[in-house]
């Protein structure tokens, strides 16, 4: 805001400092030229040139140009100059006319005077510069308004992107969760409380620590741990679940439930009923860099895409919007025959 007030602020310097030198140019210059004084007659014409270029200047850019050249009327645009030059060059033959300006001149120059009467050259190539400089600015303007106006719809229309992406993360973990317990009030009634106390405080999370644009990192890995070990209740013996968080995270912003839906993903379709299965979390800070790295294990009979492809498809295109040039994510199956997911991202402070 304060950056935008500067500039406002520069630009009208700027117009004042560029009448003060017109007006010193054509009060001052013939004077210091030719060693004369200055005499009446002159400086009344001087300082009536100098306001018609000004009402000539501000008129164009503010009213013509917005209603014809924007508006595609060339046409109207060119009566508009004709006209003008027209106009100033019948007030230049009235005012040199009546007071006898180019003779008076050519006699305090000791000069001849060979000026066309019925045509005043100086004051139509002022015009023209007038009208191109004051042309020039206003579509100068227009362009950049335009241009404002794009980027500003564009970041409307990403941030509303964003928000129904959000919102649709959040009911689909919360469906999944509920599953989850559901199965096992069938198995172990206190773990299942367990499950529902935990799944309140990542609730809790979500209500209110996910209504910005960015929540802290160090909440989202808490919020992270907090469903694996949701997940583990649920767990079967032969799944081997194993993390490798680091011990000191350096907080950073992120993206609200940006790293979950590689982890849900992950026991979705690398769990199976009867086969034994891992499902390996690893996750890695330098600096502002964070590595993060999913791998389980991969069954080809699995489906391996999300019903209705919300979570995981959601959260790709969440990493285009709020992160481009600043992540790299890879995904498919590696060596050892197990599907791997990993991301790199620059996070921001």
């Amino acid at each position: 805001m304060a950056m935008i007030l500067i500039k406002k602020h520069l630009f009208k310097g700027l117009h004042v400092l560029g009448w003060l030198l017109l007006g010193f140019v054509l009060l001052f210059y013939i004077p210091l030229t030719w060693n004369v004084s200055i005499p009446y007659f002159f400086k009344i014409w001087q300082i009536i040139i100098l306001v018609c270029m000004m009402v000539l200047f501000y008129s164009n850019s503010i009213l013509i140009v917005p209603n014809t050249i924007i508006k595609n009327k060339i046409g109207l645009y060119l009566i508009w100059i004709i006209g003008v030059i027209v106009v100033l060059q019948l007030v230049a033959y009235i005012y040199t006319s009546q007071t006898d300006f180019h003779s008076r001149m050519a006699v305090l120059l000791s000069s001849k005077s060979y000026r066309n009467p019925y045509f005043d050259n100086f004051i139509f190539m002022l015009t023209l510069l007038v009208l191109g400089i004051s042309t020039s600015l206003a579509m100068l303007e227009h362009w950049q308004e335009a241009a404002q106006n794009k980027q500003k719809l564009e970041q409307d229309k990403t941030m509303a992107e964003l928000e129904m992406l959000k919102l649709q993360i959040n009911p689909h973990f919360f469906f999944n969760s509920l599953n989850s317990i559901y199965s096992l009030t069938y198995s172990n009634i206190e773990d299942s409380r367990a499950a529902l106390h935990t799944l309140s405080r990542m609730m809790r999370y979500l209500l209110y620590s996910t209504e910005g644009e960015r929540t802290s990192l160090l909440k989202e890995v808490d919020f992270m741990k907090d469903f694996i070990a949701l997940m583990k209740l649920r767990a079967n013996s032969k799944l081997s679940i194993t993390t490798d968080f680091p011990e000191k995270i350096s907080d950073f912003a992120i993206v609200p439930m940006l790293l979950l839906p590689f982890v849900e993903n992950a026991f979705k379709h690398g769990v199976h009923a009867t086969d034994k299965s891992k499902i390996h979390i690893m996750m890695k800070q330098i600096g502002d860099k964070l590595e993060f790295e999913v791998e389980n294990t991969f069954f080809a009979k699995i489906k391996t895409s999300e019903e209705g492809g919300i979570g995981l498809t959601n959260t790709i295109r969440r990493l285009d919007l709020i992160y481009p040039d600043k992540h790299l994510i890879e995904s498919g199956i590696d060596a050892n025959g197990n599907y791997k997911v990993k991301l790199q991202i620059t996070l921001e402070q």
